[in-house]
């Protein structure tokens, strides 16, 4: 049987209960999908401004990148 490796992506949403108005306010998470799906909400990283969102996102898409890469 092959195992599939799931496509993982990051999405940068407004948490639950926030405004997500001010990029500075600790608005924002970011969450790891699996095949466009949460799997599990240990994979929610919040309390992040905007832009450490963005910075969290950009470091594991880059992480992923360089790991298919090497895999082929």
């Amino acid at each position: 049987m092959v195992e599939e490796t799931p496509n993982l992506s990051w999405e940068i949403r407004v948490s639950e209960g926030r405004a997500g108005t001010d990029p500075e306010a600790p608005d924002w998470e970011v969450a790891e999908l699996e095949n466009g799906v949460l799997k599990d909400s240990a994979d929610i990283y919040d309390n992040l401004t905007l832009a450490e969102a963005h910075q969290i996102a950009g470091m594991w898409t880059k992480k992923k990148e360089e790991a298919e890469g090497s895999a082929n």
